[in-house]
């Protein structure tokens, strides 16, 4: 049996579009912490937590546990405190609502390779209406200014 990797594909967040590829006898911690093995951005993947999960190898499989997090673990859409991992089967994790999410995939070389690739969120542009705002009203400044 060939031996089976665990992919990350960061969809969201500040890793937005990189890959980690760790070996199965990895323990896998999910977290805003720089000693987990996924670790997110610590001042601006604010919705996950230092400590937010961690994915175990059990007698029964895989499984990913959340460790008590403040906003919550939510695999495929559905907030889970203690959710099963299968293998070959992409995973969509968001660690607390809104915030950066991966997909999480085990499998041989043969499965990754025939992998999808990763549907990298777009990221949200919050300055750009601001900005026009501010613009707008330099503008009008301007115009009082001259009138008077």
């Amino acid at each position: 049996m060939a031996a089976c990797r665990i992919v990350i594909d960061h969809l969201g967040g500040v890793r937005r579009g990189h890959r980690q590829e760790l070996p199965e006898d990895t323990r896998v911690r999910f977290g805003r912490h720089p000693e987990c093995e996924v670790s997110f951005d610590a001042h601006r993947d604010i919705d996950a937590s230092s400590r937010h999960a961690e994915l175990r190898h059990e007698e029964s499989g895989w499984v990913l546990v959340d460790l008590g997090s403040s906003n919550g673990t939510y695999v495929d859409g559905h907030r889970a405190t203690e959710s099963p991992v299968a293998q070959n089967v992409p995973v969509i994790i968001e660690f607390g609502s809104g915030g950066p999410r991966v997909r999480l995939f085990i499998g041989d070389d043969a499965e990754i390779a025939a992998l999808p690739p990763a549907p990298v969120e777009v990221t949200k542009r919050t300055w750009l209406w601001p900005s026009v705002a501010g613009g707008i009203a330099v503008i009008a400044v301007a115009i009082m200014l001259v009138r008077c």
